[in-house]
């Protein structure tokens, strides 16, 4: 199912980045790299992704304002989000799905699957609360 997916992967860490592009990859999507979260909202507009996974604390802004930004865009707001963060207690309200690290390939693909197979409908109803949650 997730051969020709489009993923945008958003992380400050470069070996992240590379482990990550390279299980999507040898699982068959697209992956587009950021290494900061504002590089990562302008290829998240401009690709417009499959799905978006992001790291939660990165330097230059929280992946859950990233989501947020994205959830406020009309073209975005629907695009599946999974956080990845190594803190459990990240805020992660914004995301369709949280990603402990360290997570196995076998993790990631089945999460990326699950966020995938959900409903448009759905992802958008879960924005509008967690908008309204704020």
């Amino acid at each position: 199912m997730l051969s020709g997916a489009s993923v945008l992967v958003i992380d400050d860490d470069p070996a992240i980045l590379e482990m990550v592009a390279g299980i999507l990859e040898h699982a068959g999507c697209t992956t587009t790299v950021a290494q900061n979260a504002f590089h990562g909202l302008k290829l998240a507009r401009e690709v417009r992704p499959s799905v978006i996974v992001c790291d939660m604390m990165m330097p230059d802004m929280a992946g859950s304002d990233v989501f947020r930004a994205l959830a406020a865009q009309p073209t975005t707001a629907r695009i599946p989000r999974i956080m990845i963060s190594g803190h459990p207690g990240a805020d992660c309200s914004c995301a369709n799905a949280f990603l402990p690290k360290p997570f196995a390939a076998e993790e990631i693909l089945s999460t990326l699957e699950n966020a995938l197979a959900t409903p448009a409908v759905l992802r958008g109803a879960a924005l509008r609360e967690a908008q309204w949650r704020g």
